[in-house]
């Protein structure tokens, strides 16, 4: 069996000293020629620093990430945007999955610090007291992705505006009736914020119906909620869904009643996934820029990593996507 290269080796075949290949390892600077060389040997090799050797380091050059769970649509495409982002920085991610169990999120913010790892990033659905006590208790840098984070530090989408433009849009083309399929208000950026961005929109544009019905992030809840919403001939014209997800639970519901999209039901969605656009009709929808946000993070906990000043609250753009979900009055 192969013995596993060490640092030695690299120093050797890369012709610098040890030192200097640990000063590489740690992103600390070295000369551009002496990196171009320690990174061939690195390849040569398939060298791979030790972890733990790392994490006891003074500076580990590592970032603790702990997300809510895996099956989101859009944090595969977070995560991989934050591991891009961090490795060109010489940083590598550690994540936790937490399979959405608060109790397990708090306990891994005081864990990652104990650790030793030099900043933390939230991919928050909830925020509780219990999670600022975790922080306050910590000397880490902490990021909160999501959610907005009070006392401290948080990356968001701008759910308000994208609210209040879709609002806006039902309210232009005459729907006059609507019904908002939702979820809990205790998620504030989703719940509550994106709620309430349209509500604004609609009001500007002269609409004051709006029916409220609950769901959750679940396509077979949502699939429930709508066919009882849609069973009833006094339906609203226009279901407004705060997530694709949940639209796609209309779209079944209305195949399975016979009913046509936007023809007898308009339908709108929030996340833009690629999969909306397959859709027949494609969703109208509003897709937030989940790359940015995720680089954005990662830039941003390494500035404060490095003691620099950053705006306690950032807030990430969209796109709005104009299907052919939406009927016109």
């Amino acid at each position: 069996m192969k013995e596993r290269a060490t640092i030695d080796d690299v120093a050797r075949m890369a012709g610098v000293a040890k030192s200097t290949v640990s000063r590489f390892l740690n992103g600390k600077p070295v000369r551009e020629e002496s990196a171009r060389r320690i990174r061939q040997a690195i390849d040569h090799y398939g060298y791979e620093a030790n972890v733990f050797a790392r994490l006891s380091a003074k500076q580990s050059h590592i970032i603790g990430i702990i997300l809510p769970g895996f099956d989101s649509t859009t944090t595969p495409r977070v995560l991989t945007a934050m591991d891009k982002y961090l490795r060109t920085k010489s940083y590598t991610p550690l994540f936790i999955n937490t399979e959405g169990d608060l109790s397990y999120e708090v306990h891994s913010i005081g864990s990652l610090a104990r650790m030793n790892v030099d900043g933390i990033i939230i991919v928050a659905t909830y925020i509780t007291p219990a999670h600022e006590k975790a922080v306050e208790e910590i000397d880490r840098p902490v990021i909160f992705m999501g959610q907005e984070f009070r006392p401290g530090v948080s990356i968001l989408d701008d759910n308000l505006a994208a609210g209040e433009e879709l609002g806006r849009y039902i309210a232009a083309r005459g729907l006059t009736d609507v019904g908002l399929i939702w979820v809990s208000e205790d998620d504030i950026a989703v719940g509550l914020q994106r709620k309430e961005g349209i509500l604004r929109g609609l009001a500007a544009g002269g609409v004051t119906k709006v029916r409220n019905y609950l769901a959750d992030f679940t396509y077979r809840t949502a699939c429930a909620v709508a066919r009882d919403i849609l069973r009833d001939p006094q339906r609203p014209q226009i279901l407004v869904c705060a997530t694709d997800r949940i639209a796609y639970g209309v779209y079944k519901a209305a195949q399975e009643l016979g009913l046509r999209i936007p023809q007898d039901i308009s339908v709108t969605g929030f996340g833009g996934y690629e999969t909306s656009e397959l859709l027949a009709p494609p969703l109208t929808t509003l897709r937030f820029d989940a790359e940015t946000q995720a680089v954005v993070c990662a830039d941003t906990v390494l500035k404060m990593i490095q003691g620099d000043p950053v705006s306690p609250k950032q807030l990430v753009g969209y796109h709005f996507i104009e299907g052919g979900s939406v009927d016109r009055k």
